[in-house]
């Protein structure tokens, strides 16, 4: 049997991908791919709550463990058996993963081992596929999704006692796998626009895959968090965080939803020396992911480095009271 593990990294057109690959699963599996079910997530995001160490704080842990009612021992039994039924069902050759949390939660070799364990893969049988964008865009989109689950974290967080911050470091990422799986399985592409087949990272992947169909969906842009709706978060977040205890939080309720048609109209940005700054941390890794990854790369740099989307100006860092009042309406309007 032969595996392709897609990781992410996070926000490189994941969602849009594994969508694509849901609905073309009777496509795929007459080319005798599988692409699982597992417990029912497109995301595949059983398989990162079951190789990570458990801990109270893991949200996705808790979502995982609640929605099965079970420890974390019995879950990942549980999937394994459930991986194994799905292969066993048909003449298949191929599974195809995909999971942007093997990106942001493996953190060691060891992680990556259980994984490959979880399918009894030979890991000569096994390839990646990881996309990587630019470490400050990357920053940006993230933040604003940490804050509409009710999290905070650092825009830009900075190296501790010299060691760069892993999530942003893809030579980190990218040796953790290669210790398990050939360097030649490991495929990396550049997520910009215009540097797609065919236009989009859904028909990029298909044909990096080498799927041999014509995916059923094109790809949805992420909606990002506005100005105002950004402040308002890192306000409502304080005291309504996405973990109450060891539980999700209930009195969230679907706060995204109800906010999102409220000041909508210009998206948050960092000033632009910020967003520099934090990208220059990881020019020497990166310069060693080019001479590692990709040594036909078509250019000196990993990415294209114009930064004149950012601001030169801080941008403002509070709600007017007129501002606040109108999230104010939108919860009670909701509520009521």
């Amino acid at each position: 049997m032969k595996y392709t593990f897609h990781i992410g990294t996070e926000k490189t057109g994941t969602t849009s991908i594994q969508k694509a690959l849901w609905l073309d699963r009777p496509n795929l599996a007459k080319r005798k791919i599988l692409v699982p079910t597992l417990f029912g997530s497109p995301n595949h995001m059983e398989l990162a709550a079951a190789i990570c160490p458990f801990s109270k704080t893991n949200e996705l842990q808790i979502i995982e463990m609640t929605r099965q009612a079970c420890s974390h021992e019995e879950y990942k039994k549980r999937l394994r058996d459930q991986i194994f039924q799905e292969i066993q069902a048909d003449d298949f050759e191929r599974v195809v993963i995909s999971n942007e949390h093997c990106h942001s939660r493996v953190v060691s070799s060891i992680d990556v081992a259980r994984l490959l364990d979880l399918f009894d893969a030979d890991p000569k049988n096994c390839e990646i596929i990881v996309y990587l964008r630019r470490q400050d865009r990357l920053a940006v989109s993230l933040y604003s999704t940490v804050l509409k689950l009710g999290g905070k974290i650092d825009l830009f967080p900075q190296p501790e006692h010299g060691v760069l911050p892993w999530y942003f470091d893809y030579e980190r990422l990218l040796d953790l796998y290669a210790r398990q799986i050939p360097k030649k399985n490991i495929h990396v592409r550049i997520y910009e626009t215009g540097g797609f087949h065919q236009g989009n990272v859904v028909n990029d992947f298909y044909n990096l895959a080498r799927l041999g169909i014509t995916p059923t969906i094109t790809p949805e842009e992420n909606k990002s968090l506005s100005l105002a709706q950004g402040l308002f978060l890192e306000l409502f977040n304080k005291p309504f965080p996405i973990l109450s205890g060891d539980k999700m939080n209930p009195e969230r309720g679907n706060i995204e939803m109800v906010i999102n048609e409220v000041l909508p109209e210009k998206k948050w940005l960092p000033k632009r020396n910020s967003a520099t700054e934090f990208y220059a941390l990881f020019k020497e890794s990166n310069q060693r992911v080019v001479e590692k990854y990709l040594p036909l790369h078509d250019r000196p740099t990993l990415f294209e480095e114009d930064f004149t989307e950012y601001p030169l100006k801080p941008v403002k860092s509070t709600l007017s009271q007129e501002e606040l009042m109108q999230f104010v309406e939108a919860i009670w309007r909701f509520r009521n």
